[in-house]
């Protein structure tokens, strides 16, 4: 090994070099953490944290219960940027799906494709992204995707208070296969795959409560962003109600744009964190509405010296080694919920089926503090 380089910075290097030369294709099993540890003679902590690293980049994903994989580079790079000819450019005589999705925490998003990749494949079904912004662009994508055409189309929640879009409704209305995720339309029946949000709400709270967390505060992105996001936030507070604890007020809840972190190094933490913090050292419990604004939080606590703070995130935490590491989390299953769409819309275009819809229980997960 080259001694000149951090030990989790030359695991990472021989995984990525594995891979980018094709020694382990994609859907590949890794060697399990304590092989690569073992191999490296460094503590399993650095090789996981080598493992994560490249599981937050892309590069891998993982199944809970069966091990690490490598993933799909194609599918991840398209969802970074999907330029609009590259849709064109795709073979017509193919079976193809369309996917349609929002920007999103970057480590869900890859688990997300990664399942519906991973049973299209299974099914002989290709698939395309287009990566969106708004409901403007929604709409564009799914035209783009008519002209195509493609055989149906996936789409995951977008921004924007209401859950309708008269393009959506007029796939649906006139027999296009249509699945959606994290969304529903009232008043119109498709095929549909979603966690409980309600349930998110109540299992944060109720850990934060078990913990004895006294002054809670949320770091969400701006509650408009996506459907998925509003009802987090919306759950949350509910739950707290329940609880028989009053709402956070205003001054505990931050809402940060995913732009800010997009301009952001890897190692920086957004200034809009940092002073929320700062501002309410009260707080001693937060809760995120995903794992990257989790991991932010986190480095923001070593900065400020917050060591006590407990943090609860939606989503697999991100591994950073200057980071408060978080104390639970919420597992959504985005693989499986990829899987399950990916299934509902070729099942729909092979059976014709009635709409369907499916609910994903969410799991509350206990960390290790040790």
């Amino acid at each position: 090994m080259n001694a000149k380089k951090p030990l989790y910075s030359q695991i990472h290097d021989y995984i990525l070099e594995r891979i980018e030369n094709g020694h382990w294709p994609v859907h590949h099993q890794i060697p399990p953490e304590r092989e690569i540890a073992e191999q490296f003679q460094v503590s399993r902590i650095t090789a996981k944290s080598a493992v994560m690293g490249l599981v937050n980049e892309g590069y891998l994903y993982r199944h809970r219960g069966k091990g690490t994989f490598v993933a799909s580079r194609t599918a991840v790079d398209q969802v970074k940027e999907t330029a609009p000819q590259q849709f064109s450019a795709m073979p017509a005589s193919k079976k193809m799906i369309g996917f349609i999705m929002p920007w999103m925490e970057f480590r869900y998003s890859s688990l997300l494709i990664s399942g519906v990749e991973a049973a299209l494949s299974q099914l002989s079904y290709h698939f395309i992204f287009k990566r969106i912004k708004g409901r403007e662009e929604e709409s564009q994508a799914i035209q783009a995707f008519l002209d195509l055409p493609v055989d149906g189309i996936i789409i995951v929640a977008c921004q924007g208070e209401q859950h309708f879009n008269d393009d959506i409704a007029r796939l649906v209305l006139n027999k296009h296969h249509v699945v959606l995720v994290e969304r529903t339309m009232q008043d119109i029946r498709t095929n549909g795959v979603y966690c409980n949000t309600q349930e998110i709400g109540t299992l944060m709270v109720e850990y934060l409560c078990k913990r004895d967390a006294k002054r809670i505060g949320l770091v969400s992105y701006p509650p408009l962003y996506t459907i998925g996001v509003s009802d987090r936030i919306s759950s949350f507070q509910s739950a707290l109600v329940r609880m028989g604890r009053d709402p956070l007020p205003e001054a505990s809840i931050l809402s940060i744009s995913p732009a800010i972190l997009e301009e952001l190094n890897r190692d920086e933490v957004p200034q809009e964190i940092l002073s929320f913090l700062q501002n309410n050292r009260q707080l001693d419990a937060i809760a995120t509405v995903d794992a990257l604004l989790a991991q932010y939080v986190g480095m923001a606590c070593v900065k400020l010296n917050l060591p006590h703070m407990k943090i609860i995130c939606c989503d697999q935490p991100l591994f950073h080694p200057d980071c408060l590491f978080p104390v639970a989390y919420i597992d959504q299953s985005p693989f499986e919920m990829g899987t399950i769409a990916a299934r509902m819309i070729v099942d729909s275009i092979a059976n014709k089926t009635e709409a369907r819809k499916y609910m994903i229980t969410p799991r509350l997960i206990e960390l290790s503090q040790g």
